[in-house]
């Protein structure tokens, strides 16, 4: 398998930041931290480098963070991120596909294939997110639950609005996504002369926010680490 044909094709489609399939440092390194939890925050990985003496040039450390994994979890990573990406890209997305595992990229003869939509998040997804979030709040690695609680919530919220509000799709602002959202359901449930307390649709927003500010470099400073702890529970 050539890693390293696989990568440069693979940056080729992240590197767009003119469109959604586009992977900063910290959504890279949070792809890769859900299949390896052996990953530090960006902030912490970028310091490390340069106390080594590497470039914190994007090809060149998202290059070897995916090199420093096991093959597997480097097959794990790239198709995660070509899942999040395929609705976008979806020749470009197959072409990598055929490099990491030709045997499995053409269909066999005969038999019915079946086409499973990128957007759904099943239960079985989710449940291993939540299993995630509480080892981490039980390992008291506060900070990488939130990411994880951030993941969920960018799934969702992309899912949603693909299916439901497919004009906003371009949107990668999880405070953005949740507005439209939040609208969406209020006009829906008003359209439909439905009662409900105005505090659920809110809560939409006060979630969102607790997450992105969250991910801001939230400050515990004030409260010898208790601010995470709490938040991270709410949150999961």
């Amino acid at each position: 398998m050539n890693w390293i044909i696989i990568f440069n094709r693979l940056f080729e489609l992240i590197n767009n930041q003119g469109n959604d399939a586009y992977y900063g440092g910290t959504r890279f390194l949070n792809a890769v931290r859900e299949v390896t939890f052996a990953v530090p925050s960006y902030h912490d990985y970028i310091e490390q480098r340069r106390a080594e003496g590497k470039s914190t040039t994007r090809r060149d450390y998202y290059f070897d963070l995916l090199m420093e994994q096991s093959e597997n979890d480097r097959i794990n990573i790239v198709n995660n991120i070509l899942d999040s990406i395929e609705h976008i890209e979806p020749e470009r997305t197959a072409t990598i596909r055929e490099l990491i595992a030709p045997q499995e990229a053409q269909p066999a003869s005969g038999g019915p294939q079946a086409i499973i939509p990128q957007e759904i998040w099943n239960a079985e997804r989710l449940t291993e997110y939540l299993e995630n979030i509480d080892t981490a709040i039980n390992d008291e690695n506060y900070e990488y639950a939130l990411t994880l609680a951030y993941t969920c919530l960018e799934g969702f919220y992309k899912s949603f609005i693909r299916e439901k509000i497919p004009a906003q799709v371009h949107l990668d602002d999880l405070t953005q996504m949740s507005v439209q959202i939040r609208r969406f359901i209020k006009n829906k449930l008003d359209e439909d002369d439905i009662e409900y307390p105005e505090q659920t649709i809110i809560l939409i927003s006060t979630v969102t926010n607790a997450i992105c500010n969250a991910r801001n470099d939230f400050s515990d400073s004030h409260s010898g680490n208790r601010a995470e702890k709490w938040l991270a529970i709410y949150l999961r």
